[in-house]
């Protein structure tokens, strides 16, 4: 379910962002990646929560072919934490 708080952006420490998109489905992890790139600055960093394997396989390329850098962590079974660092 799509809730106000999964539409957040949440400021976690300094430069660093996250966005929890755990129980979402394609497409909106990877809309709500790029709505917060957006707003971000160069040096930032984005963690990504995501429990949706086709995000994690979509987005990284995605990030990278726009110049980020992005390092994916599995955390558990179902659970992956991107570090999207911001290089625009």
């Amino acid at each position: 379910m799509l809730t106000k708080d999964k539409l957040r952006v949440e400021k976690v420490g300094d430069r660093l962002y996250r966005i929890d998109a755990r129980g979402l489905v394609c497409p909106y992890p990877q809309l709500l990646v790029f709505r917060a790139l957006s707003s971000l600055s160069a040096g930032d960093v984005l963690e990504v929560l995501v429990d949706n394997p086709p995000s994690v396989k979509d987005i990284p390329p995605i990030l990278e072919e726009r110049g980020h850098k992005v390092d994916v962590v599995q955390l558990d079974s179902v659970t992956w934490r991107m570090l999207v660092h911001i290089c625009k």
